[in-house]
């Protein structure tokens, strides 16, 4: 009886130490998903616009801070992974929209310019 005890005692423990290595994965696609919305910012120019890059840089500590977490066995992973992804879709949103507003700053100049030519 003692040895039937003694054992579930071990088991219970063996079980409950590999429960706490266990890692909550990052699904592959979140993962690359953000990575990629990260290059996608800084290809765009990201680097430039001081808005989106503090949206990039909180995107890149906030993946290796899930990745951490994902190690450690955190479900929460996922959450700050999500994030993650959100500053970087951010990042890439704010450098559109910059090097868009930039163009149409150069098409008015050119506009302007044209007109005051074309004028008699």
């Amino acid at each position: 009886m003692m040895n039937k005890a003694v054992l579930s005692v071990a088991l219970a423990g063996a079980i409950t130490g590999l429960a706490g290595c266990a890692t909550a994965p990052i699904p592959v696609y979140q993962l690359d998903r953000s990575e990629a919305s990260i290059r996608g910012a800084e290809e765009v120019g990201a680097l430039n616009v001081p808005i989106a890059k503090l949206h990039l840089q909180l995107a890149k500590d906030e993946t290796e801070q899930a990745k951490k977490m994902a190690v450690r066995g955190d479900e929460r992973s996922v959450l700050v992974m999500s994030r993650a992804e959100s500053d970087a879709e951010l990042a890439l949103g704010l450098a559109r929209e910059a090097s868009v507003h930039a163009d149409a700053l150069r098409a008015a100049e050119d506009l302007k310019a044209l007109r005051s030519r074309a004028a008699p």
